[in-house]
């Protein structure tokens, strides 16, 4: 359901070591690489790349995602225990050790009720994540539901171990999840998870923004049994979930990269710093300031038809991320049904001038 980064206060671990192997640096987390209560963080939502491979990993790698093609940014804000409402400090800052929360914030990637109840009425306005730093694990001890104003804290039935501490090169965890959110008279939604990761890389991370990281590639599948009880209805329906999740984790206390797949297909992909400057185009520029051609739409259906707009030479190419040019055409458009969903560079052959253009 999550996927997170870990460690426990009071290990007698360095933050962030790094030691040489074989001529690569490795890297151990300890509690302080971990999120932060009072810390925001701030996240760079990259466009859907169909043809990421998630799977090239191993020791001494480098994982080169600076061509991502960034959307829009998320703010996530990490808060400390102290900070939660009335009804989650009774639940998850009390006396009982098993449920006592650090910190907490908002989930990105869980269940939509709004969509698995259809046109039953289920609307929620949030759900945050509570997380335990104690332990041999990083932990998730339950939820918290918001809707109409107020906050339902859920604790786990069974908790979710998220990854095993400290987090070095060869971690590796199998945990199961139990756990039933139910509102009253409105619906129970039912989880029970097995969880899967493993530490199955280590090396450095280029980004769009131009930074570099050193990172443990942290590999987490969670397959789940959920059910779904809508009361207004009197129906209920289960359904399988498989998700993996791809976390490039380092000193940046949340991951500098996440890439979650749903049956192979990635949901979201987003980095932890800021937006890559914009393109140089001075010297395309009419006198105007208006750039002399632009590619429609972007992001485009497979098979969609491209415009290519405003530019007065008619000659072009289209490349691959890599290089390789796979298609050469005279005109003001072209469709893109020979192409593979990928992210590739539409480029002017006259003055040299680049456009990206999302394929999906």
């Amino acid at each position: 359901m999550t996927h997170l980064f870990f460690g426990r206060p009071g290990l007698a671990v360095a933050s962030f070591a790094l030691a040489m192997v074989g001529g690569h640096a490795q890297v151990t987390l300890g509690p302080a690489d971990l999120p932060q209560g009072g810390t925001t963080y701030t996240f760079q939502n990259a466009f859907p790349d169909f043809g990421l491979n998630m799977e090239s990993t191993g020791p001494g790698w480098v994982w080169d995602f600076s061509e991502l093609v960034v959307q829009d940014s998320t703010d996530v804000e990490v808060q400390d225990i102290s900070s939660a409402s009335f009804s989650a400090q009774i639940v998850f800052n009390g006396f009982d050790p098993n449920t006592q929360a650090n910190h907490f914030y908002t989930l990105l990637s869980a269940p939509d009720f709004g969509d698995a109840g259809g046109d039953f009425g289920i609307a929620i306005d949030e759900l945050t994540g509570y997380f335990q730093m104690s332990g041999p694990s990083y932990t998730q001890v339950g939820v918290g539901l918001s809707f109409g104003g107020l906050e339902l804290p859920v604790v786990f039935e069974d908790m979710d171990e998220l990854h095993p501490l400290p987090l070095t090169a060869d971690a590796s965890l199998t945990s199961t999840a139990v756990y039933e959110i139910a509102v009253p008279a409105t619906f129970t939604y039912a989880v029970n998870q097995v969880r899967t990761a493993e530490v199955d890389g280590y090396g450095t991370l280029l980004l769009p923004d131009g930074t570099s990281h050193e990172v443990l590639r942290l590999k987490s599948t969670v397959v789940s049994e959920d059910s779904l009880y809508v009361n207004l209805a009197e129906q209920g329906f289960a359904f399988p979930r498989e998700t993996v999740t791809y976390a490039w984790l380092g000193d940046g206390g949340m991951p500098w990269m996440e890439v979650v797949t749903n049956l192979g297909i990635p949901s979201l992909i987003r980095y932890q710093g800021s937006a890559p400057e914009p393109e140089d185009i001075s010297g395309l520029l009419e006198p105007q300031g208006r750039a002399k051609w632009s590619v429609h739409p972007n992001p485009a259906n497979r098979g969609e038809w491209i415009r290519l707009e405003g530019a007065l030479n008619n000659s072009w190419a289209v490349h691959t991320l890599d290089g390789r040019q796979c298609m050469a055409l005279e005109g003001q458009g072209f469709s893109t049904q020979g192409l593979t969903p990928a992210v590739y560079v539409v480029r002017n052959r006259a003055t040299g001038a680049t456009r990206r253009l999302l394929v999906q």
